[in-house]
Formats: structure tokens, C-alpha cells, sequence
């Protein structure tokens, strides 16, 4: 059987024919993955561009590089869940969908609280290595739903929403997630689109997978 490919993330931008690999980065690469010299892997500087190269010790030396479009540019406005591994999951599955943007959400129900900034980057960028991606979710935040007018078409996920027909349509979505106890009476502006999630009523995490997973596809149930 072929041996797995490594992907990194290594920030640009990059010039000469190598790139300097950090210590935890040369420390996992040996010590985890158990890599040679000389062993293929792909890179990517998270903003699109992306490469094959090979591990040589303390650098990957520079291959066939390309830039990739970014298939979208949804923003996800998530209210905290209320511990570290349900936070994490957010981060990690919308970072694998390919979500553009993250947004920790303040509500008049909110309980939890967003984890540190650097915490949440650490889980981003694993996502992006394990999903193969070209893209480096931003993480951003917190804010109010006031605060989020602007940033594009924003749609509340709500169990007494409706279906949604050509969610691919809708320009730059933002999609709000609220907490457990959902949206206060009056959060969610009169004229806005309610989506519903399906018959059940989800976590928060599971919604914003759902939601997420339902506009990066285009589709709506």
C-alpha cells in the first residue's frame, strides 16, 4: 500500500527553492510520521496556493506549485457551546467543509465562551492539513448579530424555518447558529431567512455542521 502523503500548512509568503520547516513541524514530521528524507509531501500557504515537494531535514524543497480557487466564501456565526471538545469540533468540521470564515457569536442566551484565538488556530490549520486544503479558515469574533450586518446574507438556522430553494444563489451567506436555548424573542430580525435543519432539534455544533454542509453544497432539504 502507498504510503500517505503528508499536507502541510506553511505560511507565505515563500520565495527561493526551499522553505524552512519550524521545529514542531520537522519534530512531527520525524518523530510522528516517522519520515525520511526525500519523502514526497503536498504544502500549502493557506490563501490558496498549494505544492508537491520533498522533506529534506529542516526544509521541504520547492516542486510544481498552482493556485486554487476558493469554492466559496460562506461565513458560519456559531454562539460558543459550553466546553473545550465541542469547540473544537465546530473549528475542525467547518474547517474541513471548507467554511470560509468562523464567527463567534454573542447572544442574549449565549453560556459558553470562544477558546483563545491561538487555540483555535492550532485547530484550523490541523483541519486544514487532514482535509487536504488549499484555504485556511479565518476565525474571528466575538460579535453581535448587529455587528454582523454587512458581512453578507445572513441566514438564522431555527427549527420553525423553512426549505430554502437555490441556497447557491444567495450572495455571500452568513449562516447563525444560536445556543442551546436558540434566539431570544425579537434577535432574529423580522425579514430574515429562517432555515430549518431538519425535523429534530441539534446541538449547536450539529446544526452549524448541517447548515454548513447544506450551503457549501447549494442545497437545501
Amino acid at each position: 500500500m502507498p504510503r500517505h502523503t503528508p499536507h502541510l500548512y506553511l505560511t507565505g509568503p515563500w520565495s527561493g527553492g526551499q522553505i524552512e520547516l519550524g521545529e514542531q513541524d520537522r519534530r512531527h514530521l520525524e518523530k510522528v510520521l516517522r519520515l525520511e528524507r526525500g519523502a514526497a509531501v503536498t504544502y500549502t500557504d493557506g490563501a490558496g496556493r498549494v505544492g508537491a515537494g520533498v522533506f529534506d531535514g529542516d526544509v521541504i524543497e520547492r516542486g510544481s506549485e498552482r493556485p486554487l480557487d476558493r469554492q466559496n466564501e460562506l461565513t458560519v456565526a456559531v454562539s460558543p457551546p459550553k466546553n473545550n471538545s465541542r469547540l473544537r469540533f465546530v473549528v475542525e468540521k467547518l474547517a474541513e467543509l471548507g467554511v470560509a470564515h468562523l464567527v463567534w457569536l454573542v447572544t442574549e442566551y449565549s453560556e459558553g465562551r470562544p477558546p483563545r484565538p491561538e487555540k483555535a488556530a492550532a485547530w484550523s490549520q490541523a483541519a486544514l492539513e487532514q482535509s487536504r486544503g488549499a484555504w485556511l479558515m479565518s476565525i474571528s469574533g466575538p460579535l453581535t448579530i448587529a455587528d454582523l450586518d454587512g458581512l453578507g446574507t445572513p441566514l438564522f438556522a431555527d427549527h420553525g424555518g423553512g426549505v430554502v430553494d437555490d441556497l447557491h444563489l444567495i450572495a455571500d451567506p452568513v449562516l447563525c447558529v444560536g445556543p442551546e436555548g436558540g434566539f431570544a424573542a425579537g434577535e432574529i430580525p423580522d425579514d430574515a431567512i429562517r432555515l430549518a435543519l431538519g425535523t429534530t432539534i441539534l446541538r449547536v455544533e450539529t446544526a452549524a455542521v448541517v447548515g454548513a454542509a447544506l450551503l457549501v453544497s447549494g442545497t437545501s432539504q
